[in-house]
């Protein structure tokens, strides 16, 4: 019987809050702006590099069409994507407990494809997944979209199969997939109105929910 987790990738896996701000912030300064307060850039994330720009360029006209900004961006974070980011704590280690266990590993992010294989390749945890789909490839979450291509891509039924993120946009992608969600209260997403199956305080805490 195979078993699959799919992880969103910031705020979950990664704190790269600080990482998103500075590809902001260096993008806003090519364009003559001042920098924004990293809390202010980490409220805007979590709906795609699209969005997250349109929100960081709210206060400002934008000399330029949105399309090229946001390539601007993505390639700002592109050439320095590990910059201020990290594995949230037991991230390395409970990857590992769980392929041991028997799990396949998948990441789904609204992240561009380029940027996040960079991470986790630069983090070394790339090695444990068996799938990475980043945004741009489907549409883009709360779209169950490309959940359900992993889940029939290999094999897995949603009956064995958990959605962990930290943002609504997770859960209520896991909500329309027929999956079990898992919230990622450490990360720097916001549940809403949503309504998670089980709700996970520390990546340890998630280890060890989904082994029981």
């Amino acid at each position: 019987m195979r078993k699959i987790i799919m992880f969103d990738l910031d705020g979950t896996l990664i704190d790269s809050s600080g990482g998103i701000a500075n590809s902001v912030n260096v993008t806003r300064r090519q364009f003559g702006f001042a920098p924004l307060p990293e809390e202010t850039v980490k409220a805007f994330t979590g709906d795609g590099a699209r969005k997250l720009l349109e929100r960081s360029l709210a206060d400002v006209t934008c000399p330029c069409p949105m399309d090229e900004a946001v390539k601007i961006m993505v390639a700002n974070y592109a050439a320095d994507p590990l910059c201020r980011t990290r594995l949230y704590p037991g991230v390395a280690e409970g990857l590992r407990q769980l392929a041991d266990a028997g799990f396949l590993l998948a990441v789904v992010s609204n992240k561009p494809q380029e940027v996040g294989e960079k991470i986790l390749a630069g983090l070394g945890v790339k090695p444990l997944l068996c799938d990475n789909i980043g945004g741009g490839v489907f549409p883009l979450k709360p779209a169950p979209d490309a959940f359900l291509h992993v889940l029939e891509k290999h094999a897995v039924s949603s009956a064995n199969a958990w959605i962990a993120g930290d943002n609504h946009t997770d859960i209520d992608a896991a909500a329309a997939a027929g999956v079990r969600s898992i919230f990622c209260a450490w990360g720097f997403g916001t549940l809403g109105s949503s309504v998670p199956t089980f709700r996970a305080e520390t990546f340890s805490d998630l280890v060890r929910l989904v082994l029981a």
